[in-house]
């Protein structure tokens, strides 16, 4: 028992930096990419912890299995290279008891994974799915920041929109710039509209958006012809919004497993299943893995192995996801039988096994011919 506190205190402790600097590393860089919609425009800054909030456990389901894969390196690497494991050999500890030795951490982050991967990450997916939706139905000028332009579409449609100042109290928008760019597909023809008024405000009306537009002058014509039509109001409805469609129905990953259960016979439904239960069979299967692979010589360092172990592992992660690809684009009717991620994971399997039984075999084969 004082052993198995000796490298659970260990494990725990290495297992939640390394889960915390992972973390870190992953969230600032998805923190960034949304920043940076947000400085557009194209999502509320209100919304934008809360749509960190709801991605947080896609990270964890992906981060926990590796860091404690590389927990249990860091940790067994350390006491081959102090020579700690050369002391409990002698003293008669195997590396069965090792694996008895973590399975307590080992239960524990395969019972978290599983909950993430199977409840918790197809619900916190929805969330940020219906969050993004209702950010996509907003107005552009309900997301303009005064100050900067706003483009929104491409190609052959597009709006720019650019306010010099916003009174928060009074709700309205000071010296509005809109620019409406079209083409269209019959004849090729373009048209722009480029509106200036002193002040704006949303209205709504019957589930459309208008920007009411007071004391300004209006633009229309081709782009490239001289000749543009002006026309002075002194007050104008300008449509900015979009209707409301009908809410989409919700993609396969923010589904639950029971009702991927129910779609087994859709490629991407019988995909994501898959992909959800390799989660949680990675955990156990690598980190029984990562007690051989730690052994590493004493001139070698903590770390002699790190980076060769960590490869495998990506690798397995890896070939895992490209048998997901190659089950989610292929049809039920067409798939062979190996498209399937078992095959993969038996193949771990047997590798982690031949990991433990290859020293054995060799130290008997040695014996063999000694004797």
């Amino acid at each position: 028992m004082i052993l198995y506190r000796y490298i659970n205190r260990q494990l725990f402790m290495t297992t939640v930096v390394v889960t915390f600097v992972l973390v870190m590393v992953l969230v600032s860089g998805r923190f960034i990419r949304y920043l940076a919609s947000a400085a557009v425009g194209d999502i509320d800054v209100n919304a934008l912890f809360l749509v960190m909030a709801f991605r947080l456990p896609e990270f964890m389901q992906m981060i926990l299995p590796l860091s404690l894969f590389i927990g249990v390196l860091l940790v067994l690497g350390r006491m081959y290279a102090e020579n700690e494991m050369v002391v409990l050999r002698a003293c008669g500890v195997s590396q069965q008891r090792l694996i008895r030795a973590m399975a307590a951490p080992l239960a524990v982050t395969t019972l978290v994974i599983g909950f993430f991967a199977l409840y918790v990450t197809p619900m916190a997916d929805g969330e940020v799915t219906r969050i993004f939706e209702e950010q996509r139905g907003r107005s552009v000028l309900e997301l303009l920041t005064p100050g900067r332009f706003h483009v929104r579409g491409s190609g052959n449609s597009y709006q720019a929109t650019y306010a010099e100042g916003l009174d928060r109290d009074k709700g309205l928008l000071e010296r509005v710039f809109i620019s409406d760019f079209r083409t269209t597909d019959d004849d090729g023809q373009s048209e722009m509209l480029t509106v200036w008024a002193e002040t704006g405000r949303l209205i709504n009306h019957e589930g459309l958006t208008y920007l009411e537009l007071l004391d300004g002058h209006q633009y229309s014509g081709q782009p490239g012809d001289g000749d543009f039509r002006r026309v002075l109001f002194e007050r104008a409805l300008v449509r900015v919004g979009e209707e409301r469609s009908m809410p989409r129905p919700p993609a396969i990953r923010a589904q639950g497993t029971d009702a991927l259960l129910a779609r087994m016979d859709e490629p991407e439904a019988y995909a994501e299943l898959q992909w959800r239960i390799a989660l949680v069979l990675l955990v156990p299967v690598m980190t029984i893995a990562a007690i051989p692979l730690a052994r590493v010589n004493p001139r070698q360092g903590r770390f002699g192995k790190l980076i060769p172990a960590v490869l495998v592992y990506l690798f397995y992660v890896g070939l895992i996801m490209v048998v997901r690809g190659w089950v989610e684009d292929t049809p039920t009717a067409e798939r062979p039988f190996w498209y399937h991620t078992g095959w993969v994971h038996l193949v771990a399997i047997l590798l982690v096994a031949s990991l433990y039984l290859w020293p054995v075999m060799r130290a008997r084969s040695k014996g063999v011919s000694s004797g």
